[in-house]
């Protein structure tokens, strides 16, 4: 299996405005992001072999291909069509121009600047001895988690496959269920490639729409999500001031 790591990146957020190019660090987030998909790539022993961010908008790609060529690291951009509804649709778009030894496609998110390679390895493995339309990842989430609804939560069947996302807290417990699980869910996606064609083929789906959650198109068409469980919470991305000022925080003190 050789995969293709596809950042999509949209310069418009709605909770931190031009979130990607924020620089308090001394670089913008999507080069964070980008550095970790980077070591992602050279920890995955060829499994992982190209890099490409697919953005909309001039700005982000000046600044990854400024980033890129002066840590020497070699990752591709591409312009997509800014009127593109998600970012599954952006990476679909850059995944067309892939060569055909490319297979499968991991989605990264933008604002996941502080993922672990350790994660998306285990992930590839799952998705490779599974073979699924997708594959993504969950961890055990904590009762103040589950009552959050900016938090998706998962439920899973017991081969890994996912039964539905919600942002409710499911499964509902109407009686004490001692030992049974609940999940929270990190939106990154590792597609076959001929899923992800047929994915952004698909209209929106009912129950999409419902929960403003996209991969309940693959459920509702009988696409296989599988989910790797993570023992924890990973990193969380970047959607809000305070996340972005923590994360400057934690990056400053690294660097001491």
């Amino acid at each position: 299996m050789r995969t293709a790591i596809i950042i999509p990146a949209r310069l418009a957020s709605t909770r931190l405005a031009n979130k990607l190019l924020l620089d308090e660090t001394g670089e913008a987030l999507i080069c964070h992001t980008v550095l970790a998909a980077a070591r992602i790539r050279d920890a995955s022993g060829g499994l992982f072999p190209e890099v490409t961010v697919a953005a909309d908008s001039p700005a982000i790609i000046g600044a990854v291909e400024r980033f890129s060529a002066s840590r020497g690291l070699g990752v591709g951009t591409t312009l997509t069509d800014p009127g593109h509804r998600s970012g599954s649709d952006r990476i679909a778009e850059a995944a067309a121009a892939l060569p055909a030894g490319i297979d499968s496609i991991l989605n990264l998110q933008g604002d996941e600047p502080e993922i672990e390679p350790e994660a998306v390895l285990g992930l590839a493995e799952t998705f490779a001895s599974a073979r699924p339309d997708i594959a993504t990842l969950v961890y055990p989430a904590d009762p103040e988690e589950r009552a959050n609804p900016d938090l998706v939560k998962a439920v899973i069947g017991r081969d890994g496959r996912a039964l539905y996302f919600s942002r409710a807290d499911i499964p509902h417990r109407r009686s004490a269920s001692p030992g049974l699980p609940s999940y929270g869910h990190i939106g990154i996606y590792l597609y076959r490639r001929e899923s992800l064609e047929r994915f952004v083929a698909l209209p929106p789906g009912e129950l999409e729409q419902a929960e403003k959650l996209e991969q309940l198109r693959a459920l509702e068409n009988g696409m296989t999500i599988v989910a790797r469980v993570l023992p924890h919470r990973p990193p969380k991305g970047i959607d809000t001031p305070e996340d972005y000022a923590a994360f400057v925080r934690r990056t400053r003190a690294a660097r001491t």
